[in-house]
């Protein structure tokens, strides 16, 4: 039984190190900014798979002791799985939100920072709790939040990629963000099947059992890996969204002094009359450079003049 768990383990880390490569060669190679976040994500996923295949799988049929002493060593491997678990939700979301926005709203960043903290919370809690009272109800409750914190993380994660709308609209974007929700609602799909399938009894041992949903770890994310492969050949690499400051400097570029003076009082609330006094111009002569720069900017209002104005990069910071 050992020697052939071993060989398993052996060909699936073989799986890893191409699944690793091959991430690795797509963030290079596209210049895509949401692969650096994906690549890492990758690595972390596949580090997980390893230590949990240890603890699913090996560790069942090395230990034939009590349950209790079985459970402690599924508590240290957990020790390693469960910080690794956040780090992933953490390049989770942070990838998903590049592709889309090229950085991830504010309201939406603290709503996964807070679950993140509360992942780990719980399990120290639960930790803490099973060396200082051994198995407890607190213990079996605190797993079952473990688990329902990481179905909803991952379900978040997958909403977003099929239901949200990228930055300016970008229809490539949001055709590859929609194919990556698709791939990975499948995969989680099969994975939960996987997790409650009856292996240990079907087989007659509970390390063959353990196997079966611990390899599935290991393969989850190459769907998503070869669509990527796939879409950046048939496809030019899409434009990253530009961050703000970018935006503010891009649109801004090619402004002359004296326009930019006047962006900066329109931001400031004054009409054209009051421009003037100001400029020492007349009125029309403000119509007339504000007309330029709606042209110049892409603003099609003052309030939009106003934003582009003080948006880091636009010029009220600088």
């Amino acid at each position: 039984m050992i020697p052939l768990l071993v060989i398993l383990y052996a060909l699936l880390i073989g799986l890893t190190a191409y699944g690793a490569t091959l991430s690795n060669r797509l963030r290079r190679h596209s210049g895509l900014r949401f692969l650096a976040p994906f690549h890492a994500f990758i690595l972390l996923s596949f580090a997980y798979a390893l230590m949990n295949f240890i603890g699913e799988a090996i560790a069942p049929t090395i230990f034939h002791g009590p349950s209790v002493s079985l459970g402690l060593v599924h508590l240290l491997v957990d020790l390693v799985t469960i910080p690794l678990l956040a780090a992933i939700f953490f390049f989770y979301f942070r990838w998903i939100a590049r592709l889309l926005w090229g950085r991830a709203p504010r309201p939406l960043e603290l709503v996964f920072t807070i679950a993140d903290l509360l992942f780990l919370a719980v399990f120290v809690s639960v930790f803490i709790s099973f060396f200082v009272r051994g198995f407890s109800a607190f213990s079996f409750w605190g797993l079952i939040v473990l688990n329902v914190l990481v179905a909803a993380l991952l379900g978040a994660g997958v909403v977003i990629l099929l239901r949200a709308v990228p930055a300016r609209g970008d229809p490539g974007r949001s055709r590859l963000a929609r194919g990556l929700g698709i791939r990975y609602t499948a995969a989680f799909i099969i994975l939960s099947a996987g997790l409650i399938w009856p292996g240990p009894r079907l087989l007659g041992s509970a390390g063959l059992g353990g196997a079966v949903p611990a390899g599935l770890i290991f393969l989850i994310n190459f769907p998503a890996l070869f669509y990527i492969r796939r879409s950046l050949r048939i496809r030019p690499p899409l434009p990253d969204p530009a961050p703000p400051e970018a935006e503010g400097r891009a649109a801004l570029s090619g402004i002359s002094d004296r326009e930019r003076e006047i962006i900066g009082l329109v931001a400031a609330g004054l009409d054209n009359r009051e421009i003037g006094r100001r400029l020492f111009i007349s009125p029309k002569t403000v119509k007339n450079h504000i007309t330029s720069i709606y042209a110049k900017t892409g603003a099609k209002n003052r309030v939009q003049l106003a934003n582009l104005f003080n948006r880091p990069g636009g010029g009220s910071g600088a």
